[in-house]
């Protein structure tokens, strides 16, 4: 099942839609990767990065890392809750910090139904100065 909203959703009740997270109700996220110019410091990065980019733009965020490189899934919400001004602001928080040397961005995918494709070397990658 794909994130767009097709003849089965169409024919789906709405609290059923909602329930199975199709159609309008279609969740967005993305995989960012980040990677740090210092090891130290990683869990005092991490609680920020979660609290003042995530959580403060109403987004969630699942994953990994340690010491110089986060790999994480954001969930953005659903398209009418504006998912590229939430992705901005987060791309906006790590281009402010002076510990963040790049970060990379993969493409936007149905985080309940979607095919995810893990960001690989031919994705850009954005340095941070």
């Amino acid at each position: 099942m794909s994130g767009s909203f097709g003849l089965r959703e169409e024919r789906m009740k709405k609290r059923l839609r909602k329930k199975k997270h199709v159609g309008e109700f279609t969740e967005w996220g993305r995989q960012l990767v980040i990677m740090r110019n210092r090891r130290e410091g990683f869990d005092a990065f991490l609680d920020a990065f979660i609290e003042e980019a995530v959580e403060s733009n109403g987004c969630y965020c699942g994953g990994g890392g340690k010491e110089d490189k986060l790999d994480v899934v954001v969930e953005l919400s659903r398209r009418s809750d504006a998912p590229d001004a939430r992705v901005n602001r987060i791309t906006a928080w790590l281009e402010s910090r002076s510990d963040v040397e790049t970060w990379r961005l993969g493409e936007e995918f149905d985080v309940w139904h979607g095919n995810f494709q893990d960001i690989d070397d031919s994705v850009g990658q954005h340095d941070s100065d």
